[in-house]
């Protein structure tokens, strides 16, 4: 009986070999697997104090104050020499038109403006009758313009002396008549001068306003007494110098 065990096995063990089979399964060993492990955290820099921004000032607006200007109201109005009804018209601000005022006199009743009508020249024109806009706090008070003599004439009567009086002892008198003209209100200082009886006594005369006034003078001839023609002559010296002569 134990023999045949012994061939059973034996048996059993040859056919097996012939099948290549394994005796037995080998246990597979399990490949360690491996786990990164992380780094060692490195030094965190500390956070650096970063300066709060300051404040910036807004920047300082300039104001630019608006160019004063008169414009007119319902009508045109007169642009004169000086401030007042009393100097002469030297131009106009028409109707709807304005200018740049450049200076006032003292009571702000009359403004200084630019000419409309020449360039380079400046007028008067009443604050009453204008309207004022812009920035009129910086206006300083204008000088008032020296009115002057714009012009002198003279005329003789009678223009010729009749020699046949002489003859008979009469020696006419010769008058001459004169005008002056202002362009505002001054005092004007003046005289005659003829050529046989030279320069006559200085005289004044007062302008309240612009105008024209006559003067009037005389001359009586002395004797010898040439034909021929003799002039005559108005002559101011004050607030300026003009003449005017007849023959």
């Amino acid at each position: 009986m134990k023999h045949k065990f012994l061939l059973f096995s034996l048996a059993l063990a040859l056919v097996l070999s012939s099948c290549n089979l394994p005796l037995s399964a080998p246990t597979e060993t399990p490949t360690p697997t491996f786990t990164d492990t992380p780094a060692p955290p490195t030094d965190t820099p500390q956070p650096t104090n970063t300066p709060l921004p300051t404040d910036t000032p807004l920047p300082t607006l300039t104001f630019t104050p608006s160019v004063p200007t008169a414009t007119t109201l319902d009508k045109p109005v007169n642009c004169r020499l000086g401030p007042g009804t009393e100097w002469l018209v030297v131009s106009a601000l028409n109707l709807g038109q304005s200018s740049q005022i450049v200076g006032k006199n003292s009571d702000t009743s009359w403004w200084l403006i630019q000419d409309p009508l020449a360039t380079g020249r400046n007028c008067w024109v009443a604050s009453s009758v204008t309207s004022a806009s812009g920035n009129l706090s910086g206006l300083q008070i204008a000088q008032t313009p020296a009115a002057t003599v714009t012009n002198v004439t003279i005329k003789l009567d009678p223009k010729l002396i009749d020699l046949g009086l002489l003859c008979i002892g009469v020696v006419p008198a010769v008058k001459f008549t004169g005008s002056i003209e202002t362009n505002g209100p001054t005092n004007v200082k003046w005289h005659f001068e003829t050529q046989q009886g030279g320069v006559q006594p200085d005289k004044t005369t007062e302008f309240g306003a612009f105008g024209i006034k006559e003067v009037s003078g005389e001359y009586t001839p002395v004797a010898p007494i040439v034909a021929g023609k003799y002039w005559v002559r108005l002559v101011v010296t004050s607030p300026n110098s003009l003449v005017a002569e007849a023959l």
